[in-house]
């Protein structure tokens, strides 16, 4: 399971575990779509082997609440995965469907900066010229932390998505997705400041964090877990006691560290572009009971704010982003991105360097 997973196969496994022990029926998925590979495909899947033909993240935008027509008509237990704004619309529709709230028993949420539109693997496609004709999977993920996207030919063979005319460095799924969402969030998105499932019974995502002890090496496959609920709690509970998966315990400040960068930017970027909506009379989502106004940032807060927004100036711009997708798949973008990953490998390795050196002096925080 580790192995055939995203990261550490923590989703996988919980779903597997409590289809086995009769605690769930199905659960909500997303699933590649037959006939155009790289788009994701809602399904609720009932079986082990169903289940175990969703693995792997799906990066395109996809409808996962379509199917709640499906649980609706079909009685039963479900557990529903999904994005934070997924999660969001089945709190709201719970509300109003009594059917809803009672048939999905468990909600685990992903941990997410925003989706991407479905223009940008379009164009990803088209890069690829012949192979793609001969394409019969597209995996979004292979290797671990944080791996990489390729095609699985008809002959069975593996070809990398991105750049795979070069020898030596090709960029991580991370590496392009952090391209792919500057140029391609959809505008709800950019009003989204959920980025770790906080709704959810659980939230996973991949560990961008020190790792917590010396022996854990997150480039083999591990999750990381938020328990948010009593029935999130009950459910790990179950999968600890059988034996089936090998958990770490974080503190309090470790896991504080976890996606934290992305989670101030992506919380900030929706204040100030709710705020903007508002000002402007547009109409802004609804977050339930929240204060007349979101926090202002000021200072350097301000200035990390209306930095990133700059990063995202072509989701405003949509008339210009293809070009510019299609030289970060050229060479001038591999030089850039081979720049981009030198700096990166140098912050992970002095972040885990100064992790190891404190957890020795002063034991773990």
């Amino acid at each position: 399971m580790q192995e055939k997973s995203t990261s550490g196969g923590l989703v996988t496994g919980l779903l597997l575990h409590l289809l086995e022990t009769g605690v769930i029926d199905g659960a909500i998925l997303i699933a590649s779509d037959e006939k155009v590979l790289w788009k994701g495909k809602p399904v609720v899947a009932r079986t082990k082997e169903e289940i175990l033909a969703t693995v792997k993240s799906k990066y395109a935008i996809s409808p996962t609440n379509s199917v709640f027509s499906e649980i609706r008509q079909i009685p039963g237990k479900y557990a529903l995965v999904g994005l934070p704004c997924q999660i969001h619309g089945f709190e709201k529709a719970a509300k109003l469907d009594e059917r809803i709230r009672e048939r999905v028993v468990l909600t685990i949420g992903l941990f997410c900066h925003a989706a991407i539109e479905h223009e940008a693997f379009e164009i990803i496609w088209e890069s690829l010229g012949d192979k793609a004709d001969d394409t019969q999977k597209f995996i979004s993920r292979i290797g671990k932390h944080p791996g990489a996207p390729h095609i699985e030919l008809k002959d069975g063979s593996f070809y990398p998505v991105y750049f795979g005319n070069k020898e030596g460095y090709r960029p991580s799924s991370m590496e392009m997705i952090n391209i792919l969402y500057r140029l391609y969030t959809p505008p709800r998105c950019l009003t989204c400041f959920d980025a770790l499932s906080e709704f959810a019974d659980i939230s996973v995502g991949d560990p961008w964090m020190a790792p917590p002890e010396d022996d854990v090496d997150f480039y083999k496959g591990w999750s990381f877990g938020l328990i948010r609920s009593d029935r999130g709690m009950e459910a790990y509970n179950s999968l600890l006691s059988s034996g089936k998966i090998i958990a770490k315990d974080v503190t309090v400040k470790e896991a504080l560290t976890c996606n934290s960068h992305m989670s101030s930017e992506k919380r900030w970027r929706a204040f100030r572009v709710i705020e903007t909506q508002r000002r402007q009379g547009k109409s802004i989502p609804s977050y339930g009971d929240f204060p007349g106004e979101f926090p202002k940032h000021s200072g350097v807060q301000f200035v990390k704010t209306e930095g990133h927004m700059l990063t995202h100036l072509f989701c405003f711009l949509p008339n210009y982003r293809a070009n510019l997708l299609r030289f970060f798949l050229g060479n001038g973008g591999y030089v850039l991105l081979w720049l981009n990953n030198k700096r990166r490998t140098t912050k992970f390795f002095l972040r885990d360097f100064f992790a190891r050196w404190r957890r020795k002096f002063f034991g773990r925080r």
